[in-house]
């Protein structure tokens, strides 16, 4: 169940708990569209003790998410309180992905110290610095039906139009795809590039036609993320070293074409 919590007027303060239905989700949905219609920006503080979400919670949640992308700006900061491990890695991991956005976790002792830190006063938004150099590289392959591109740095709305680009091209010219990323840095990414037009339905025909998916390099937590969600998803998911860089190459059965170094 979803129970929203007296908050100040600048955040959405909920307690999820135990199975997650539709209707939860649609009370959730209806607490932050409220208080977006009061300020620019608000803040969420979530308790979660959940056990589990029904299909129906899980596509409501997701078609809202993937609709309202232009909102991310107006989230200031997230507290999330649990014990739950699997919650508290799912969070870190939003943190890094958008850095934009201040989140962090609390165990349930610390419920006081997190309502005081997102309660606090909330400034204007950092503007996005403009004329950025591309982070995102396409791998040109010796195998059509395989899309490989590297990573290297934070990636902005340039470098999402390349890629939905590149991938829309290849999921329309193949049935099955399989994909090499290659990550040299990354800062994560900014929020005008998950607005960019096209990523949404990209991503979807994705978990559709993609069947092997490679991952080289990055932080460990990358790593981490990859083996804690592989059997979230019929893609066969695999994290290589950046010395094991051949070894993924051989796994998609593809090369990189003369002029794009491994």
């Amino acid at each position: 169940m979803l129970e929203v919590l007296p908050a100040p007027e600048h955040v959405v303060a909920m307690r999820v708990s135990g199975q997650v239905d539709k209707d939860d989700i649609e009370r959730g949905i209806a607490a932050v569209e409220e208080a977006l219609a009061r300020g620019r920006r608000i803040a969420l503080y979530i308790e979660i003790a959940m056990t589990g979400m029904t299909p129906g919670a899980f596509a409501r949640d997701l078609g809202y998410g993937l609709r309202h992308l232009s909102e991310l700006r107006r989230f200031a900061r997230m507290a999330v309180v649990t014990e739950q491990e699997w919650v508290r890695r799912i969070v870190q991991v939003q943190g890094r992905i958008l850095p934009q956005i201040e989140i962090r976790t609390f165990a349930p002792g610390e419920r006081d110290e997190a309502l005081t830190w997102v309660a606090q006063p909330i400034t204007a938004g950092e503007p996005e610095a403009a004329q950025a150099p591309p982070s995102v590289r396409l791998i040109e392959t010796t195998t059509p039906d395989v899309i490989a591109f590297e990573v290297n740095g934070r990636i902005r709305r340039d470098d999402i139009h390349l890629l939905v680009s590149a991938f829309e091209q290849a999921l329309g010219a193949h049935e099955r795809l399989r994909v090499l990323v290659r990550i040299v840095t990354f800062d994560g990414i900014t929020l005008d590039a998950l607005r960019q037009e096209g990523l949404a339905s990209v991503k979807m025909r994705g978990w559709r036609q993609v069947e092997r998916y490679a991952l080289v390099g990055g932080p460990a937590w990358m790593a981490s993320v990859t083996g804690w969600a592989a059997p979230l998803t019929r893609i066969q998911t695999r994290h290589f070293d950046a010395a094991q860089e051949d070894e993924a190459w051989r796994w998609l059965e593809a090369e990189p074409r003369i002029g794009n170094p491994a």
